[in-house]
């Protein structure tokens, strides 16, 4: 769960640390990895997507096996920031499928594009035919990518503000974690029975 200030728990980083490299981990593959019962392990992945922190799961696919091999970027400029203009652009992109992602950028440009398509030929189609027939835009600049260097879609998660200072990866503060977590209520509960059954001392 989450700490006092809003700050991952040990045991939260490390199940998000698993999950998004082994998103088909079965519940008890997972709270085996981080030492807890299955059962804790479930609540603590339905806090951690309500709270939004696991958006959803996917499956990545290989883009060339499946015939999409050439990827471009294409920076956007509109030629009026008018409300309408960028309403319409937002819409473009959301229904187009060669368009995977958008992102609004600061610089010379509006907006940055990454597109799928089969080859340059199709890219051309989608520029000719979709793209620049887009109401509002004014210039395009494609860049093409020539080869993958890396790709990685885990979010480091060492980095996240959420994470603060925990180290749950390293295993002796997570192993800690998971115990006072998981032990804490029947470790009480045992010191209360313990104490039921201690024997009285005898009267002088």
């Amino acid at each position: 769960m989450a700490a006092e200030n809003g700050s991952l728990h040990p045991v939260d980083t490390r199940i998000l640390e698993i999950l998004q490299t082994q998103g088909r981990i079965s519940n008890v593959q997972l709270a085996a990895e981080v030492g807890l019962s299955p059962s804790a392990v479930l609540e603590r992945v339905r806090k951690l997507e309500e709270r939004g922190i696991i958006e959803r799961y996917v499956t990545i696919l290989d883009n060339r096996k499946l015939g999409l091999g050439t990827i471009a970027f294409v920076a956007v400029s509109l030629n009026l920031h008018h409300q309408d203009s960028i309403e319409n652009f937002h819409a473009f992109v959301r229904a187009n499928g060669k368009v995977l992602e958008c992102f609004h950028v600061a610089g010379g440009e509006d907006y940055l594009l990454k597109v799928y398509t089969r080859d340059v030929e199709d890219y051309e189609r989608f520029l000719l035919t979709s793209l620049t027939r887009t109401k509002g835009i004014d210039k395009v600049k494609t860049m093409f990518v020539l080869s993958t260097l890396k790709r990685e879609t885990a979010i480091p998660l060492d980095a996240a503000p959420l994470n603060g200072k925990a180290k749950g990866s390293n295993g002796g503060e997570l192993a800690s974690a998971s115990k006072g977590a998981e032990k804490g209520p029947r470790a009480a509960s045992a010191a209360a029975r313990a104490r039921k059954r201690r024997p009285r001392a005898a009267k002088r």
